[in-house]
């Protein structure tokens, strides 16, 4: 019987050195492929933070578009704002002005096809 016992015991100490095996093994994979992921995420976070930050910037902006529209369009509603609305007045004033600039270059395309015409 003690022989058996011996040989029992040999079999439990391999079957847990190989199990030991086994998972240190299947721990080094994880570990790293727990790495590769955090290396990923790392750049990810790295990536969006500026995405995040253009998107703070774009609804800022979104939102004082929005102001300036419902200010304009209760100038057009009511007739006597429209008047005394100083927003309407800067708008009218920079349309004139775009509208200048693109006559000018308008222009200055029919000045450049007369002298490449010729």
């Amino acid at each position: 019987m003690a022989g058996s016992e011996s040989s029992s015991l040999s079999e439990v100490s391999s079957l847990d050195l190989n199990d030991y095996n086994q998972l240190s093994h299947d721990f080094e994979e994880l570990h790293n492929e727990a790495n590769k992921i955090s290396a990923l995420n790392n750049w990810l976070k790295y990536k969006v933070s500026p995405l995040e930050k253009e998107t703070a910037d774009l609804k800022t902006d979104f939102e004082h578009l929005e102001m300036i529209y419902s200010n304009s369009t209760d100038c057009f509603r009511n007739q006597s704002a429209k008047k005394s609305c100083e927003n309407c007045i800067v708008l009218k004033n920079q349309v004139k002005y775009l509208i200048k600039t693109c006559a000018r270059f308008t222009r200055g395309e029919e000045n450049l096809e007369v002298v490449l015409g010729s």
